[in-house]
């Protein structure tokens, strides 16, 4: 008898560990947003930031225009400390401006729209981007010195690949994470 009962068993068994996998999986890729009502006053009193969300708020998708926003601020972040280490001073206010406006969008962004988790499209983006700046401003500064076409064409390619990824970032799903880019073979 309980030799016939032992493929039920085991097929109700793994149907019950499908169901309850499938629906930790739709739980946490459910977007819902914690505060929908949310206003960037309430982040930040940032004149800055009010900007941001007033013309965010008047394009057709804000969630894109904030994220782009977010992005425009880290390339930023990412480009002064860059040039900072190449020697550049008087970088710190700017850098720590920037640093501001993009942890607050990412709040922002986290909280209105849900739009905000670990290893996401912005992660993602700043981990690919931060190699790519470097390179470019490298091969910039070569080409400032040296005049060296071939940095200058390398500068353009770097220039590129940063649009390609800025347009993956901002079409990227929401709440959809990435895996974390593997850069110890260079």
């Amino acid at each position: 008898m309980l030799r016939e009962l032992f493929p039920l068993l085991t097929a109700l068994t793994v149907a019950a560990v499908v169901y309850i996998m499938r629906e930790r999986r739709s739980r946490r890729m459910r977007i819902a947003p914690a505060r929908p009502d949310l206003t960037m006053r309430e982040v930040s009193d940032a004149p800055a930031l009010r900007e941001i969300e007033r013309a965010a708020l008047a394009t057709d998708d804000p969630r894109v225009a904030l994220r782009r926003a977010a992005i425009d601020n880290a390339v930023a972040v990412l480009y002064l400390e860059t040039i900072a280490e190449c020697g550049v001073e008087n970088t710190g206010e700017l850098l720590r401006a920037h640093n501001e406006i993009w942890r607050a969008l990412r709040q922002y962004l986290r909280l209105k729209y849900d739009d905000a988790v670990p290893d996401d499209w912005f992660d993602h983006f700043t981990g690919v981007a931060r190699p790519y700046i470097w390179e470019k401003v490298r091969f910039t500064r070569e080409f400032a010195l040296h005049l060296d076409e071939g940095a200058e064409r390398y500068a353009r390619i770097y220039d590129e690949l940063l649009q390609e990824l800025l347009q993956e970032a901002l079409a990227a799903p929401q709440k959809k994470s990435f895996v974390p880019p593997d850069f110890s073979h260079s």
